[in-house]
């Protein structure tokens, strides 16, 4: 199974690399890549993926974090960079203004959340994850109850509350920006119980690439050259929701 698992995976790397068909599925794994494949089809406790041109990989439900369309995930053209504009707004594309309203309000690092929404959904206001998290910052309900999200499916909305649930975690963690991101993916409790960032690999590959998201933004500039962007709060860099 495990050399079957390796050998798709290689095989779906291809497929990522030579481009998807419209209509391609995103599957992001639970150690961080993200891989495209025809189709995915959850049965029981396996994810079947479906590969171009015939075959499949039977995954283990665990090893797969979520998945999207590629054509939603996708469909956002690049923004064209323009001289002095910031780096997390062109990436953040038309969610830009959702972001930076948030982050003023919360006061939490614009960079910070426009990494997050791309590590969690790719920027897909429609994504639902298999545990059930919805929307640009992937809320859970009973998140979304718990800090005021009606919609999860408004932008707007559902970025208000992840940013407001960032806060929330930076306070009580005192600005430990992994510590606060470990909250986020696993969940207060997790991170309460272990004292630190829960040993899941999920959690880490989460925290890992939410954090190389923000350093790459933070030194890219729209003329392509080093600017330095305000990090978040805190020194230190976190399966369940």
């Amino acid at each position: 199974m495990k050399r079957f698992f390796r050998h798709g995976l290689a095989a779906l790397l291809v497929l990522w690399a030579c481009g998807a068909a419209r209509g391609a599925q995103v599957v992001l794994f639970a150690d961080g890549r993200t891989m495209t494949v025809e189709r995915v089809e959850r049965q029981g406790e396996m994810v079947m993926l479906t590969l171009e041109g015939g075959g499949f990989i039977a995954v283990p439900i665990h090893r797969v974090s979520n998945w999207s369309d590629l054509s939603v995930a996708g469909a956002k053209e690049p923004a064209v960079p323009r001289r002095g504009e910031a780096p997390w707004r062109l990436r953040a594309g038309a969610f830009a203004e959702a972001i930076g309203v948030a982050a003023r309000r919360h006061e939490v690092d614009p960079v910070l959340l426009t990494a997050m929404a791309e590590v969690e959904s790719a920027f897909d206001a429609r994504a639902v994850s298999h545990k059930g998290a919805s929307g640009l910052l992937q809320l859970m309900p009973e998140t979304a109850e718990r800090f005021g999200v009606g919609d999860v499916f408004d932008a707007s909305q559902n970025v208000e509350g992840g940013a407001r649930y960032l806060r929330w975690l930076l306070e009580r963690y005192e600005g430990q920006t992994e510590l606060a991101l470990a909250g986020y993916n696993a969940g207060e409790a997790a991170v309460d119980r272990y004292q630190g960032i829960p040993p899941f690999p999920e959690t880490r590959a989460y925290v890992t690439r939410v954090l190389q998201s923000v350093d790459r933004l933070s030194t890219e500039s729209a003329a392509g050259r080093p600017q330095p962007v305000p990090r978040a709060s805190g020194s230190n860099r976190s399966v369940s929701r």
